[in-house]
């Protein structure tokens, strides 16, 4: 049966650290031991045997484990999710435990800045390594939240002054905790990137050609990544084959931020986990996620494991649905598409990462 954890990598951490005196029984000796807890397993050390202890907070969202296993991808009714065929995953991966928030797309984006691997403008961001130049986020439109000042060469963020957002929220909100939009595909692989550069594991994109993930192998990167079309819906109808991430009533805005609930986004985490098994926020609504797959509607009958999708294409997969839209996007076995350079204001992204790669 498919297992899940907490993978943080958010700035906070939580370890439990036990000093114990330890009288060995046959041999009369004792000591100060140190046990360091974590996911239930214990790793024991001799105090004496320690030169230090470093505490220090690792970027990007939080993430939660979602074990291999088996499952059904499509429906037989949602959009492009009429062929139904079996899909197995070897390995187990991390899930963003939410879409990628404003605040954590800006600290991301500041670094990159910092470090010469981004250019901006207060109109836009681009990709400033391998010889890329792809525009990453779009800030001159109304609807995004983040904002670049070139005197000071730093992104804040801001209320969206669109009718909508000022509709929704009369009397203001803090865009902070409001899922990243107005980024393309190109900006949320970025984003994977970034992480992995600050943590020290190799980056999964290339950022030339037609930007693969590891070769086409995306489960075998050890980097940060996109969800592959099938690990999304694997993880939205986990583990039964539900119909929509919270099981199979159909959807009202007790449960999800989509058809105009609340007229905008929400905070990250406003809705109940859905699946609440594996403590995922927002599998359902607020904004289009970006996939790593090239986009293709039909994917046929035949039995496959670990899919990649097309090694080319026009289209990028596109999942979960948005504030703005209806039903139809909602359904874990629902599949869009958008051009991997559009953005939109309902659009953005959660994070993946294999495993064990």
């Amino acid at each position: 049966m498919p297992g899940r954890g907490s993978y943080h990598v958010r700035p906070h951490v939580a370890i439990a650290m036990t000093l114990t005196l330890l009288v060995g029984a046959s041999t009369g000796q004792c000591g100060w031991k140190m046990r360091v807890h974590e996911g239930g397993a214990a790793a024991e050390y001799s105090v004496s045997d320690v030169d230090s202890v470093t505490f220090y907070f690792l970027p990007g969202p939080d993430m939660n484990l979602v074990g291999a296993g088996a499952f059904v991808m499509g429906d037989g009714v949602a959009n492009c999710g009429v062929d139904e065929r079996e899909v197995t995953l070897t390995r187990d991966f991390y899930m963003g435990e939410h879409e990628v928030t404003n605040q954590e797309y800006k600290d991301g984006v500041q670094w990159a800045y910092d470090h010469g691997y981004v250019t901006a403008t207060a109109a836009e961001v681009r990709d400033n390594l391998d010889g890329s130049t792809q525009l990453l986020l779009d800030l001159s439109s109304a609807n995004c939240e983040i904002q670049f000042d070139s005197g000071t060469e730093t992104f804040y963020l801001r209320e969206s002054p669109s009718s909508q957002a000022q509709g929704a929220y009369p009397d203001g909100y803090d865009p902070a905790d409001h899922p990243v939009k107005m980024v393309t595909w190109y900006g949320a692989a970025r984003y994977c990137d970034w992480v992995s550069l600050q943590v020290g594991v190799p980056r999964a994109y290339a950022h030339s050609g037609d930007w693969s993930c590891n070769n086409n192998n995306p489960y075998g990167a050890s980097g940060y990544r996109l969800p592959t079309d099938a690990e999304w819906e694997y993880a939205a109808q986990y583990n039964d084959d539900r119909t929509y991430p919270w099981g199979f009533q159909a959807p009202d805005c007790s449960r999800v931020n989509y058809n105009y609930c609340i007229g905008w986004t929400c905070p990250a985490g406003s809705y109940p986990p859905a699946p609440a098994s594996l403590g995922l926020s927002d599998m359902a609504g607020q904004v289009w996620e970006w996939c790593n797959d090239w986009w293709a509607c039909n994917l046929g009958t035949a039995a496959v494991t670990d899919p990649i999708g097309q090694t080319t294409g026009t289209w990028r997969a596109i999942r979960g649905g948005a504030w703005l839209g209806g039903e139809s996007g909602v359904r874990c076995a629902g599949r869009y598409s958008g051009g991997p350079g559009d953005r939109y204001w309902h659009f953005g992204f959660r994070v993946a990462r294999t495993a064990n790669p």
